[in-house]
């Protein structure tokens, strides 16, 4: 499932829950992870009612983000680093055997 929300509006989107769920505020992206959370995009915070709509949505999710973090009581120093996998060309024709 993914979650677009309109600039302010409230998602459901909670931070490390699951890797499918983002949300857009303005014209930043944040994809959900359950090890990372990616931001991407860009957005201006205006001097406007919009900027500061915009702001406090993006206050009020670092902040969900924060609290969840400093609530994991087994917070590692750093993730291990993973190594890629290989996988299969799916432009390669397969053969029957």
């Amino acid at each position: 499932m993914t979650v677009h929300s309109p600039t302010g509006a409230k998602s459901d989107l909670v931070p490390f829950a699951d890797n499918s769920a983002s949300r857009t505020i303005g014209g930043m992206t944040v994809e959900n992870g359950t090890d990372s959370i990616a931001f991407y995009g860009q957005t201006n915070l205006e001097r406007d009612s919009a900027g500061l709509e915009r702001a406090r949505a993006l206050l009020a999710f670092f902040q969900q983000v924060v609290d969840t973090l400093a609530a994991q009581k087994d917070l590692p120093t750093h993730l291990p680093t993973r190594r890629a996998g290989r996988m299969p060309n799916p432009f390669t024709r397969q053969t029957e055997p």
